[in-house]
Protein backbone atom coordinates (compact mmCIF):
# COMPACT_ATOMS: atom_id res chain seq x y z
CA UNK A 1 0.00 0.00 0.00
CA UNK A 2 1.45 3.65 -1.15
CA UNK A 3 1.84 6.12 1.73
CA UNK A 4 0.29 9.17 1.30
CA UNK A 5 2.19 12.55 0.44
CA UNK A 6 0.98 14.08 3.96
CA UNK A 7 2.08 10.53 5.97
CA UNK A 8 5.22 10.83 3.83
CA UNK A 9 5.91 14.74 4.67
CA UNK A 10 5.08 14.16 7.81
CA UNK A 11 7.87 11.25 8.40
CA UNK A 12 9.88 13.43 6.65
CA UNK A 13 10.17 16.82 9.52
CA UNK A 14 6.90 15.67 11.94
CA UNK A 15 5.17 18.91 13.20
CA UNK A 16 2.30 19.66 14.77
CA UNK A 17 -0.42 17.07 16.50
CA UNK A 18 -0.08 15.00 13.73
CA UNK A 19 3.84 14.80 13.96
CA UNK A 20 3.79 13.78 17.34
CA UNK A 21 1.56 10.88 15.97
CA UNK A 22 3.61 9.78 13.22
CA UNK A 23 6.48 9.89 15.34
CA UNK A 24 5.32 7.69 17.72
CA UNK A 25 4.21 5.63 15.40
CA UNK A 26 7.74 5.48 13.85
CA UNK A 27 9.35 4.47 16.51
CA UNK A 28 7.77 1.20 16.45
CA UNK A 29 7.93 1.00 12.61
CA UNK A 30 11.19 1.39 12.16
CA UNK A 31 12.35 -0.73 15.57
CA UNK A 32 14.42 -3.28 13.52
CA UNK A 33 16.07 -1.74 10.89
CA UNK A 34 17.22 0.50 14.10
CA UNK A 35 18.37 -2.39 15.99
CA UNK A 36 20.63 -4.11 12.64
CA UNK A 37 21.83 -0.54 12.15
CA UNK A 38 23.22 -0.43 15.22
CA UNK A 39 24.32 -4.06 15.40
CA UNK A 40 26.28 -3.64 12.41
CA UNK A 41 27.52 -0.39 13.83
CA UNK A 42 29.31 -2.22 16.81
CA UNK A 43 29.95 0.80 18.92
CA UNK A 44 32.82 0.22 21.21
CA UNK A 45 32.31 0.80 25.02
CA UNK A 46 34.82 4.63 24.63
CA UNK A 47 33.77 6.00 21.27
CA UNK A 48 31.68 9.05 20.72
CA UNK A 49 28.46 8.78 18.44
CA UNK A 50 26.51 11.08 16.29
CA UNK A 51 23.44 10.07 14.50
CA UNK A 52 21.98 12.43 12.17
CA UNK A 53 18.05 12.12 11.63
CA UNK A 54 18.07 10.89 15.31
CA UNK A 55 14.05 11.16 15.16
CA UNK A 56 12.34 10.08 18.76
CA UNK A 57 15.59 9.29 19.96
CA UNK A 58 15.52 5.15 20.67
CA UNK A 59 18.42 4.62 18.63
CA UNK A 60 20.33 7.09 20.45
CA UNK A 61 19.22 5.69 23.80
CA UNK A 62 20.05 2.24 23.18
CA UNK A 63 23.73 3.30 22.37
CA UNK A 64 24.20 5.08 25.49
CA UNK A 65 23.15 2.48 27.45
CA UNK A 66 25.73 0.11 26.53
CA UNK A 67 28.48 2.38 26.02
CA UNK A 68 29.85 5.42 27.85
CA UNK A 69 31.29 7.49 25.45
CA UNK A 70 29.54 10.70 24.05
CA UNK A 71 26.21 10.61 21.74
CA UNK A 72 24.59 12.96 19.98
CA UNK A 73 21.82 13.58 17.52
CA UNK A 74 20.77 15.85 15.04
CA UNK A 75 17.53 16.48 13.64
CA UNK A 76 15.38 18.97 11.85
CA UNK A 77 12.01 18.20 13.68
CA UNK A 78 11.20 19.93 17.05
CA UNK A 79 8.71 17.78 17.75
CA UNK A 80 11.31 15.05 17.02
CA UNK A 81 14.09 17.18 19.17
CA UNK A 82 11.75 16.81 21.82
CA UNK A 83 10.50 13.31 21.84
CA UNK A 84 14.82 12.52 22.14
CA UNK A 85 15.48 15.11 24.61
CA UNK A 86 12.94 13.32 27.04
CA UNK A 87 14.10 9.83 26.17
CA UNK A 88 17.74 11.05 26.50
CA UNK A 89 17.32 13.17 29.61
CA UNK A 90 19.48 10.99 31.85
CA UNK A 91 22.43 10.81 29.82
CA UNK A 92 22.28 14.73 28.55
CA UNK A 93 22.06 15.52 32.56
CA UNK A 94 25.51 14.09 33.10
CA UNK A 95 26.84 15.65 30.00
CA UNK A 96 27.10 12.33 27.91
CA UNK A 97 24.42 13.29 25.13
CA UNK A 98 23.28 15.97 23.48
CA UNK A 99 20.28 16.55 21.23
CA UNK A 100 20.18 19.36 18.69
CA UNK A 101 17.67 20.83 16.43
CA UNK A 102 19.59 20.93 12.62
CA UNK A 103 20.38 18.96 9.43
CA UNK A 104 22.88 17.27 8.27
CA UNK A 105 24.30 19.67 6.17
CA UNK A 106 25.80 21.74 8.55
CA UNK A 107 26.60 20.09 11.77
CA UNK A 108 27.19 21.89 15.37
CA UNK A 109 30.10 20.16 16.30
CA UNK A 110 33.94 20.74 15.68
CA UNK A 111 36.06 18.41 12.87
CA UNK A 112 36.92 14.88 14.31
CA UNK A 113 34.84 15.12 16.98
CA UNK A 114 33.24 11.46 16.87
CA UNK A 115 34.52 7.92 16.37
CA UNK A 116 31.42 6.81 14.22
CA UNK A 117 28.16 8.46 13.01
CA UNK A 118 24.89 6.31 11.54
CA UNK A 119 21.75 7.81 9.90
CA UNK A 120 19.07 5.54 9.11
CA UNK A 121 16.03 6.49 7.23
CA UNK A 122 16.90 9.58 5.75
CA UNK A 123 19.42 8.89 2.84
CA UNK A 124 15.50 10.04 0.73
CA UNK A 125 15.07 12.54 2.39
CA UNK A 126 18.81 14.25 0.79
CA UNK A 127 18.56 16.34 -2.02
CA UNK A 128 22.31 17.02 -1.86
CA UNK A 129 23.80 13.82 -0.32
CA UNK A 130 27.02 14.25 -1.17
CA UNK A 131 27.33 17.85 0.28
CA UNK A 132 25.77 15.42 4.12
CA UNK A 133 27.98 13.32 3.40
CA UNK A 134 30.82 15.60 3.09
CA UNK A 135 29.63 17.27 6.33
CA UNK A 136 29.65 13.72 8.47
CA UNK A 137 33.39 13.17 6.78
CA UNK A 138 33.91 16.11 9.02
CA UNK A 139 33.20 15.38 11.91
CA UNK A 140 34.59 12.00 12.05
CA UNK A 141 38.12 11.39 13.32
CA UNK A 142 40.56 9.95 10.81
CA UNK A 143 39.29 5.86 9.95
CA UNK A 144 36.07 6.67 11.91
CA UNK A 145 33.33 4.69 10.37
CA UNK A 146 29.19 5.79 8.96
CA UNK A 147 26.51 3.86 8.52
CA UNK A 148 24.06 4.45 6.23
CA UNK A 149 20.45 2.50 6.65
CA UNK A 150 18.26 2.41 3.94
CA UNK A 151 15.49 0.96 1.53
CA UNK A 152 17.18 0.64 -1.93
CA UNK A 153 15.45 1.83 -4.87
CA UNK A 154 13.14 -1.10 -6.49
CA UNK A 155 9.97 -0.88 -8.11
CA UNK A 156 8.16 -1.82 -4.55
CA UNK A 157 9.94 1.07 -3.02
CA UNK A 158 9.20 3.31 -6.29
CA UNK A 159 5.32 1.93 -5.59
CA UNK A 160 5.41 3.07 -1.82
CA UNK A 161 6.95 6.23 -1.65
CA UNK A 162 6.19 9.05 -3.36
CA UNK A 163 8.47 10.37 -5.69
CA UNK A 164 7.70 14.07 -4.53
CA UNK A 165 9.17 13.38 -1.05
CA UNK A 166 11.23 10.37 -1.55
CA UNK A 167 14.71 10.38 -3.30
CA UNK A 168 15.04 6.46 -3.74
CA UNK A 169 18.55 5.41 -4.62
CA UNK A 170 19.98 1.90 -5.73
CA UNK A 171 22.78 0.56 -3.32
CA UNK A 172 25.57 1.11 -6.31
CA UNK A 173 24.56 4.58 -6.09
CA UNK A 174 24.87 5.51 -2.33
CA UNK A 175 27.79 3.51 -2.65
CA UNK A 176 29.10 5.88 -5.46
CA UNK A 177 28.03 8.97 -3.22
CA UNK A 178 29.96 8.02 -0.56
CA UNK A 179 32.81 7.61 -2.62
CA UNK A 180 32.10 10.99 -3.93
CA UNK A 181 31.61 12.44 -0.70
CA UNK A 182 35.53 11.41 0.27
CA UNK A 183 35.25 8.03 2.17
CA UNK A 184 37.15 4.94 1.29
CA UNK A 185 36.36 1.16 1.99
CA UNK A 186 32.73 1.27 1.36
CA UNK A 187 30.20 -1.60 1.47
CA UNK A 188 26.66 -2.70 1.94
CA UNK A 189 24.81 -5.30 3.53
CA UNK A 190 21.14 -6.51 2.66
CA UNK A 191 19.02 -7.55 5.36
CA UNK A 192 15.81 -9.44 4.22
CA UNK A 193 13.04 -7.37 6.54
CA UNK A 194 9.59 -8.64 6.59
CA UNK A 195 8.11 -7.28 3.69
CA UNK A 196 10.43 -5.37 2.95
CA UNK A 197 14.28 -4.72 1.85
CA UNK A 198 17.04 -3.06 4.36
CA UNK A 199 20.30 -2.61 3.64
CA UNK A 200 23.70 -1.32 5.76
CA UNK A 201 26.13 0.69 3.73
CA UNK A 202 29.11 1.19 5.83
CA UNK A 203 32.57 2.99 5.10
CA UNK A 204 35.61 4.53 6.75
CA UNK A 205 36.59 8.26 6.81
CA UNK A 206 40.23 8.63 5.27
CA UNK A 207 43.15 8.43 7.37
CA UNK A 208 44.38 11.70 6.35
CA UNK A 209 43.10 14.78 4.06
CA UNK A 210 45.45 13.78 1.64
CA UNK A 211 43.46 9.93 1.13
CA UNK A 212 40.21 12.04 0.02
CA UNK A 213 41.46 14.35 -2.38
Amino acid sequence: MAKSELISRQSRQPSGWLGEIVARGMAFETARENRVAVERLAVRADESVLEVGCGHGRTLAGIAQTASGFVAGVDPSEVMVRLARRRLRRWIAVGQAEVTLGTGSSLPYPDARFDAALAVHVLAFWTDAVAELREIRRVLRPGGRVLLGYRPRDATTLAALPATVYTLRSVDETQRLLAEAGFGAVHSTEFALPNKRFVCTEAVSPASPEMSA
